[in-house]
Parts: C-alpha cells; structure tokens; sequence
C-alpha cells in the first residue's frame, strides 16, 4: 500500500516537473518571439528615417532637416540610437546641421533628464548624445557620472567630457582617477582632447599625491603638445622617485620634441640610472630628433645593455639622413664595434621601410 502511494506522489511530481518545464519552454519561446517582433517592428520603423538621416548627412545637413523634424516621434526614439551614432562620425557642416536637428527634436534636454535614469544604458547613452552635441553648459551634470556605479557610464562620462572639450572639465577627469578605477590612458586621450585649457589643471597635477595622476598629467601634456610644460617636466624629472611617473616623463618629453628637451632627456641616459629607464630615454631622444640627437644616440649604440642599444638604434632609423649615415658609419666601422650589430639590424629595417614605399 504505501509503496503504491509513493509511486502515485512520485508521477505526481514528475507530472508537475514536466508541466513546469514545459512552462519555462514556452515562456522562453513566448519571450524571444516577441522581442524578434519588437525588434523587427523598431527596425521597419527605423528604415525610412535611417534613410533620410544618411541623404541629408551626404548632402553635407543643407537639405533635409524639415523631413528629419518631421518624423514621428516614435519613429525617432527608434532610429535615435542610429543618429546619435552618426553624429560621433559627422564632421564640419554635417556635425553642426545634424546637431541643429537634435536641439529642435529636444534631444538635449530629454539627454540631461536621462543621466539620472535608474538604468545605466539610458544614462551612458544620454552622456554620449550630449558629448556628440558639444554643450559646454551640461558638463556640471555629467561630472557626477565619473563617479558612476556602473564602469561603462563612467568611460562614456569621461568621452564625453573630452568631446565637449571645456577646461572646467580637466581637474574633475584628474580626480575620477584617484576615487574610481578609470583607465589611464583613456583619461589621458580625453584631457588631450581638451587642448590648451587644460594645460594648468594638468601642471597643477604634477604635484598631486597619487602617482597615477602625475602620470597621467604627464602624458595628456605630451599628447596636447605643451612645450611650455618642459620646465615643469623637468623640474619633476629631478625629484620624482615613481618609475611609472620617471617613464612618463621621458616619453611625454619626447613627444614635445625641441632642443630643451636634450638635455632632461641626456641626464636620464646615465649609468647609474635603471635601464628601463634609460632606454625610453633613449627612444625619446630618437622623437625629438636632431644632429645632437644623433650623436648621442650614436654613442649608445655601444652600450652593454641590450635595450639601451636597441633602442638607441631604432632612434636613429627615425632620424631620416642623419640617422641613416650615422648607423652606416657604425655598421661599417673597421673593426667592428660593439654596435655594429645594432646598426646593421637597423638598416635592414630602414631599407624595408623605403621599400616599402616604393610604387
């Protein structure tokens, strides 16, 4: 008897698990069809506006903005995703047409509204829109996003801030990296993209606590091309105990280029020095280029470190003729010196290099 009753609870059971799953099927199945029609829908309704939008970019936004501010809104909030993509793309006449068209579609003001949304797409999505439209006077509701919860929101923040290119927007980019993990090198690209105005918050920088900051600092004023920052760069050079901060240095003085930069960038090229570090100096002075440069890279083709020596040669591959004669004469010194190696290796690459450029 009893072991009747538990067969019966057991197909009882088994009966409700296959129902059950059976459920989970067709509500999966359910799920993902209507999503396919929903986004088959979004598609159909995309399409002719995607249209207009690419007819009246090609004609360079002269033509065609009555029949963009006339599409529905529905419509809109379908092919936006596509537009605001296209205006990140759009240079000149088409950006500044296209980005007339947002302003009158009220794009702007819904964008400010959403970078509080409680949904991090909707967020990352508005600091885009508003970085693609350039508007200088939302910066102060976009910089609470560098602190966002969620990365992705934080890395569009930041795009959008160098997009918008406004000095007042430099310090708060320094200072996300300290309180949140930001990639460097991203913070960097996006202070260079503000230019000049964000020269003195990036020199302030240079004395900021964390590492990470001055270097970053360091090498946003390399990309933005400060030459007036040499000085500084080598006033920190001599004090500075980091070895990410040291590198950073070199490189960005390389990337500055100029005579003041030889020197700084020959005081590091010393014995004593780690031979890391002597070798970006090395690979910067082949930046900076020059008949000083030369010689002195020349002289490090002989160097008992390997990388100094390597570097020191590419360095002169870079320098064009002077360089070209300088490893010549090393290559084919009598008897061979110790960089001869070096040289040879170097212009091998180099005759590559014209090749390479020959019809």
């Amino acid at each position: 008897m009893n072991i009747r009753n538990d067969l019966g609870w057991l197909t009882i059971v088994l009966l409700l698990l296959t129902g059950l799953i059976t459920v989970l099927i067709v509500g999966a199945a359910l799920i993902r069809t209507i999503r396919l029609l929903r986004d088959r829908r979004q598609e159909q309704l995309a399409a002719a506006p995607r249209r207009a939008l690419l007819a009246f970019v090609a004609e360079g936004g002269e033509e065609g903005s009555e029949e963009l501010l006339a599409i529905s809104p529905r419509a809109w909030r379908a092919v936006e995703p596509a537009a605001v993509a296209l205006l990140g793309k759009v240079r000149g006449d088409a950006h500044r047409a296209l980005a007339e068209v947002f302003e009158q579609r009220g794009a702007a003001r819904r964008a400010v509204a959403q970078l509080r949304h409680r949904d991090a797409v909707h967020r990352a999505r508005a600091a885009e829109t508003l970085g693609h439209l350039g508007r200088p006077d939302v910066i102060d509701a976009i910089h609470p996003l560098l602190d966002d919860k969620s990365p992705e929101v934080r890395m569009v923040a930041a795009r959008a801030l160098g997009a918008i290119g406004s000095p007042a927007s430099a310090a708060p980019l320094l200072a996300a990296l300290s309180r949140r993990q930001m990639p460097a090198h991203l913070i960097a690209f996006d202070l260079s993209r503000i230019g000049a105005g964000a020269v003195p918050a990036l020199q302030a920088a240079l004395s900021d606590a964390e590492p990470s900051v001055r270097a970053t600092a360091l090498n946003a004023l390399g990309l933005i091309g400060s030459i007036g920052s040499v000085t500084a760069i080598t006033e920190l050079l001599d004090s500075e105990s980091h070895p990410d901060v040291r590198l950073a240095a070199l490189t960005s003085l390389g990337r500055l280029g100029g005579r003041s930069s030889i020197a700084p960038l020959r005081a590091a090229l010393d014995p004593a020095r780690t031979p890391g570090l002597r070798a970006a100096a090395a690979r910067s002075l082949g930046e900076v280029g020059g008949r000083e440069a030369a010689e002195v890279l020349g002289t490090l083709l002989a160097d008992p470190d390997y990388h100094v020596a390597h570097e020191a040669a590419q360095g002169l591959r870079r320098l064009g003729v002077p360089g070209r004669r300088r490893l010549q004469e090393i290559a084919e010194g009598v008897p061979a010196g110790p960089g001869a190696a070096h040289a040879r290796q170097a212009l091998a690459l180099l005759d590559l290099d014209e090749g390479g450029d020959q019809p």
